[in-house]
């Protein structure tokens, strides 16, 4: 999996990878070859993680050569790997001085400084590295960078100027270790909840070392008024003795998607599972199969809050790097072909670790490629109206640093995130820290609407079509066949919900949730009616200005799906009908009512409905569905009807 892979791979890179200079160009071979003996000796002391005597053989090797520029470049990294920031910045600077041509030390001593938060020291070499090829003596074939390498050089500069420009404090984020009821002296990390925000969810790693086979579990931690109870391993089937991580949580906390790798009958090298809430256990998670997994390496499952977006990190081809975000969509019960997420959020580096909040529009993740801060940053970047992911921003140095940061989740109300760091200060290698999101990068406020669908005659569940669709813009939020939902609302914003199933009265809903608190989200039990003479059905989303009798354009969503039932049902005949409040003469009323009605009937029309089929009628305050004498009620009592006349 994506955490302890990385970790692994984090820790060969600091041991070998600064040191990638070796050998690279006939010019800095040593002319001595007590010294080239001397230098295979270190570099092998080294790469066993032996630093002391790695650094007597380097030395030796000096001590013959003194100008043996490789020599210098080792002792660089055993310095470094040995945390000596002052002698690796003078092995550095000597590297440089006995091999100033040589192109590829320039950035990698800039990625030092970077390292080290030498800032204006690193700007200033990369300015150099630019520079060398136009030096008497640069020959490029031999003292040159390669063109990956110019890339990198590129990004690093960008890197820089971000740091530097960069005013985000860690104080004002107030990152705290979670403390022991979360984390131990063993690696936690991958953090997620629920949408109500009172079960914390996350992968231990247990054992294994990084060439054996691994064992992560999940952990549970339950919210007590003030504070996080002790963890516990989670309930059910979902862990086994070998490896489980990486997880997502369902909005409504009834499924976790998840990795497992090297399964008997899996696709690839890791797949993606999902596990269900089976009472107070997890089931036995299922592979989500093709085509959401294949042959390559699939992890990192983000689950949307409507549960119908999965975006994961992939290895497939067709990407831009070694790993890419990608996004499938669930329709009908089944999984989209995955697409790659393209070069606006990925890069030639790895892109993983993907978190997509519940206002569906705000994405978070890891990445090697974009300007950061050394290691794996952490980035942001919204969804615009047009479809397009803006240019991810990094979280700002008070959150990134030289070390990984990864696996953030971000609360529902967008107050308090989450994420895993091996950090210095920690209690185990990879620890779980909290902090509060600054402003910039909050999602937008969200709330939810829930609901069961149910046969209004036998009360059983009811497969229908849910549309939920934001009237002012029109824009769909949800649509799908289910029994139930769990669909996250940003707040503010004003909403129809429509359920349709054949054979069935549709039944329409409006709500307007003004809040993104948690405590009063909209609640709904769909009972659909099954179509009969005389059903009678209120249009809910049909909208008019006070005194009006124009249909507003946010009515069109509710008359589209009036003009379907009529089109499904060819000999139905219907009566629309007007009702309204007490407020007014009783005869003004009636014609307000009349015109109300009669206006939908001639929508109808146009939209190609007989007219021997639809009749109107108007009865002003006469029949009211509720009491007058609060808003509330008067509301209820402005309303148009369906009666279903005649059904065939």
């Amino acid at each position: 999996m994506r955490l302890t892979q990385k970790h692994f791979w984090i820790q060969q890179i600091r041991l070998v990878g600064v040191w990638v200079v070796f050998g690279l160009s006939s010019c800095l071979v040593a002319q001595n070859p007590k010294a080239k003996k001397q230098l295979d000796e270190a570099f092998m002391a080294y790469n066993a993680a032996e630093f002391p005597k790695a650094l007597s053989s380097v030395n030796k090797a000096l001590k013959s050569d003194p100008a043996y520029a490789d020599a210098y470049s080792l002792q660089a990294s055993i310095y470094e790997a040995m945390h000596d920031t002052l002698n690796a910045s003078k092995s550095y600077q000597n590297c440089l001085r006995v091999a100033p041509l040589f192109q590829p030390m320039y950035f990698y001593y800039a990625e030092y400084l970077y390292r080290n938060k030498r800032l204006q020291e690193a700007s200033a070499m990369l300015v150099a590295f630019e520079e060398v090829p136009n030096k008497p003596g640069f020959i490029a074939q031999k003292q040159g960078a390669s063109v990956r390498l110019k890339e990198k050089a590129t990004r690093l500069q960008a890197s820089v100027k971000t740091a530097m420009d960069d005013v985000n404090i860690a104080e004002n984020l107030k990152i705290r270790n979670m403390g022991p009821s979360i984390n131990t002296e063993k690696d936690e990390y991958w953090p997620g909840m629920p949408f109500s925000g009172d079960r914390f969810v996350f992968t231990r790693r247990l054992g294994g070392t990084e060439n054996a086979m691994l064992q992560e579990d999940f952990y549970m931690s339950d919210w007590r008024d003030t504070f996080w109870g002790k963890a516990y391993p989670a309930p059910g089937d979902i862990n086994t003795p070998e490896n489980e991580g990486t997880l997502s949580v369902k909005a409504d906390g009834s499924a976790l998607y998840y990795t497992r790798c090297n399964q008997p009958g899996g696709l690839g090298s890791c797949d993606l599972f999902v596990s269900d809430l089976d009472g107070k256990g997890w089931k036995r998670g299922n592979n989500l199969g093709s085509p959401v997994n294949g042959p390559a390496w699939d992890c990192q499952p983000a689950i949307s809050g409507d549960g119908h977006t999965l975006i994961f990190s992939s290895s497939r081809p067709g990407g831009f790097g070694g790993k890419d975000l990608w996004v499938s969509y669930l329709k009908q019960g089944k999984w989209s072909i995955p697409k790659n997420m393209g070069p606006a959020i990925n890069t030639r580096e790895d892109d993983d670790a993907p978190f997509i909040h519940y206002d569906g529009a705000t994405l978070y993740f890891s990445s090697l490629g974009h300007p950061g801060y050394g290691g794996s940053d952490i980035f942001m970047s919204r969804l615009g109206a047009d479809g397009q992911w803006s240019t991810p921003e990094n979280l700002g140095s008070g959150l990134n640093t030289s070390d990984d940061e990864f696996g953030l989740y971000i609360d529902a109300i967008g107050k308090k995130g989450y994420f895993a760091s091996d950090r210095k200060g920690g209690l185990g290698r990879l620890d779980i820290y909290q902090f509060e999101v600054p402003e910039k990068f909050k999602p937008k406020p969200v709330t939810y609407v829930s609901g069961d669908i149910e046969d209004a005659k036998g009360g059983l569940p009811l497969m229908a079509r849910i549309r939920v669709v934001e009237l002012s813009t029109g824009k769909v939020v949800f649509s799908d066949s289910v029994s139930n939902f769990f669909i996250p609302l940003t707040a503010g914003g004003n909403y129809a919900l429509f359920a349709t199933a054949k054979g069935y009265v549709p039944q329409s809903l409006n709500f307007q949730p003004t809040a993104s608190t948690l405590d009063q989200p909209f609640k709904v039990v769909a009972k659909l009616t099954p179509i009969n003479n005389n059903a009678v059905f209120v249009l809910q989303n049909l909208f008019f200005d006070t005194d009006k009798f124009d249909l507003k354009s946010e009515s069109t969503e509710e008359l589209t799906q009036l003009v379907e039932l009529m089109k499904m049902n060819p000999k139905m005949e219907v009566m629309i009908t007007g009702h309204t409040d007490n407020q007014g003469a009783v005869e003004y009323n009636v014609k307000l009512s009349e015109n109300r009605a009669a206006a939908v009937v001639t929508y109808l029309v146009k939209a190609g409905i007989a007219p021997a089929r639809l009749k109107s009628k108007g009865y002003g305050d006469s029949r009211p569905a509720a009491a007058n004498d609060t808003e509330a009620g008067r509301a209820k009592n402005r309303r148009i009807e369906l009666v279903i006349l005649k059904v065939s």
